[in-house]
């Protein structure tokens, strides 16, 4: 069971890369000097050509001060937890801070430029139990880092397991 933070929309969701997270090839690991390589990875007849073998980061610094450093990617639609009529869901991977709350609210402002409203859910996964829902709507205008922070902050795991969904409206 975990907690998962999503966006649906009617209106195809963009992709966004983490930019300080790549996968390498042993290769190119060794090249930029990382350490720490797995001795498996090492052995003779391993590919070390092979792409997508190891995951490097370059955030090396203090947590929240990096305003990219967060992905949207596509979500699983057949998860059982998922309870939006919505049919584009991408899978916000976050740890809240301002600059980044202000980036995912710039990135739902440029998606309403298509369509009328999405949807922005925190649920619990796994659970096995229809959970409670409750749900509010906000103007995009009036969507602020305080609200994604309230929402990211949220609580889903207790009991009674409760879905919480922000419905943002185009102004």
């Amino acid at each position: 069971m975990s907690a998962l933070f999503y966006i649906a929309s009617d209106y195809p969701l963009d992709e966004v890369s983490n930019p300080h997270y790549k996968t390498l090839s042993v290769n190119e690991a060794l090249s930029i000097g990382m350490e720490g390589i797995p001795e498996q990875f090492l052995e003779p007849g391993f590919d070390r050509d092979k792409p997508d073998v190891l995951l490097w980061s370059d955030a090396f610094v203090e947590e929240g001060e990096l305003d990219d450093d967060f992905s949207i990617w596509p979500l699983n639609s057949s998860t059982e937890d998922i309870f939006t009529d919505k049919k584009y869901r991408v899978c916000l991977e976050w740890e809240y801070t301002r600059g980044r709350a202000e980036r995912i609210i710039q990135y739902i402002r440029e998606h309403l430029s298509h369509i009328s409203e999405l949807e922005i859910w925190h649920i619990w996964v796994g659970n096995g139990v229809y959970p409670k829902i409750r749900k509010c709507t906000i103007p995009i205008d009036e969507l602020t880092p305080d609200d994604l922070k309230e929402l990211s902050d949220l609580e889903v795991y207790c009991e009674p397991i409760t879905h919480y969904c922000f419905v943002i409206t185009a102004s």
